[in-house]
């Protein structure tokens, strides 16, 4: 093609370049129209959740600004010489073109793969997202590099070597997302944490459920509705609470203590042990206890009149009984887990008798209201048993 002047020449290329966009436009729309519209014409039909995820994030749309470049790129040939300067600058012009959108492309199919996967029942144990993030930083580096040889007319092996010596500036500027990326790795692989797990961070102010896990750190919601970030390193390195056994199993461990004052502890009389059969649920407890002891003094010819040579049950025993009877009969309690009452160690606050047992339910409401109950119960009859639990005095009741 053949210009008469310098002027024409210049016009007749901004006229070429003005088609050339207005063609590139009009086929953007073009394929546009065409993939978003039977996309969705399919997903009304039928149910398709890769198609439905495609059309939220625009990957028809990216797809259609990226065809046009292939077919101009075809056609601008045949308008100049293999020569012409003009030829030069729309083959690079058109090669950055294609390279930006087929990376936003990918990036369109990644987000859409994430979406996909995440859900899935079970996917939110693995952080998708952040291992997503690291393939796009991959790709934008990878297509900055292409559009910097295009640009300079260099080879790729050249431009790279060009930048070796800024590796070590990279590496620096990268640090922090690298280690959380190796971070998040052993975080998943080893299942530590998942989205909807309830944690607690001894290090930190972290106590609620996790919201995302990402490359630098695992977002918490407290149950104050404020936000914690946990930074992944720190949850490598350092030791954390995970509650998820136990949303799993669906039971919660009750372990409280009631301080029995020890001056109120004392052997059961007979008349105690009769008063203490009227209890249905240690009934038989009773009467097999006291068997038991009265044949092993007779074994070992001990008087039971003096009560220190032999064994007996004491008020403390009867009432441990009780208390783990009540607890297999409660319907709360999972019968399937570990259940005792036990001892502490003695102390200046008396003698701590534990209670040991799960409950059906991990509401925190319930789960509270349930053992405010069974401690309510508890509580109350100590005083059946003849026992008190420890109370330090107060000046009130010295002046009583």
């Amino acid at each position: 093609m053949n210009f008469p002047d310098p002027a024409g020449k210049f016009f007749t290329s901004i006229i070429i370049l003005a088609g050339l966009i207005a063609l590139l436009i009009l086929m953007y729309h073009f394929f546009r129209f065409c993939f978003v519209g039977i996309a969705k014409w399919r997903c009304k039909k039928h149910e398709m959740r890769w198609l439905q995820a495609m059309l939220n994030h625009g990957f028809f749309v990216q797809v259609a600004k990226l065809l046009p470049a292939f077919f101009i790129g075809r056609i601008v040939p045949m308008m100049y010489p293999a020569e012409s300067v003009a030829l030069q600058f729309y083959k690079t012009l058109i090669g950055v073109y294609i390279i930006f959108m087929l990376v936003k492309v990918i990036c369109a199919f990644l987000d859409v793969l994430n979406a996909v996967n995440t859900a899935k029942k079970g996917a939110d144990n693995k952080p998708l997202k952040s291992y997503m993030q690291i393939i796009k930083v991959i790709l934008w580096t990878m297509g900055t590099i292409l559009i910097g040889c295009i640009l300079a007319n260099k080879t790729p092996s050249g431009l790279i070597a060009g930048i070796g010596a800024f590796s070590a500036v990279l590496l620096l500027v990268f640090q922090d997302t690298i280690t959380g990326f190796v971070n998040s790795i052993q975080l998943s692989s080893n299942d530590m944490v998942r989205v909807g797990d309830w944690i607690t961070d001894p290090h930190g102010e972290a106590n609620g459920i996790v919201e995302e896990v990402n490359l630098i750190a695992v977002k918490v919601r407290n149950f104050d509705n404020s936000i914690v970030t946990v930074p992944i390193k720190s949850m490598v390195n350092n030791s954390f609470q995970n509650w998820r056994g136990m949303s799993e199993r669906k039971v919660r461990r009750i372990t409280r203590s009631i301080h029995i004052d020890v001056n109120s502890i004392r052997p059961c009389t007979p008349e105690m042990l009769e008063e203490f059969k009227k209890i249905d649920c240690i009934r038989d407890y009773i009467t097999d206890t006291q068997d038991k002891i009265e044949r092993l003094n007779e074994q070992r010819h001990l008087s039971s009149t003096n009560l220190p040579n032999g064994d007996f049950q004491t008020n403390l025993g009867i009432l441990r009984a009780y208390m783990v009877a009540y607890l297999e009969q409660h319907p709360m309690v999972d019968e399937t887990s570990l259940l005792m009452v036990r001892h502490g160690n003695p102390e200046e606050n008396g003698l701590p008798m534990e209670l040991y047992c799960f409950v059906r339910t991990t509401e925190w409401r319930e789960y509270e209201a349930l053992q405010s109950d069974l401690f309510d119960h508890f509580y109350a009859v100590l005083p059946f048993f003849d026992l008190r639990a420890f109370q330090r005095s107060s000046d009130y009741d010295v002046v009583k």
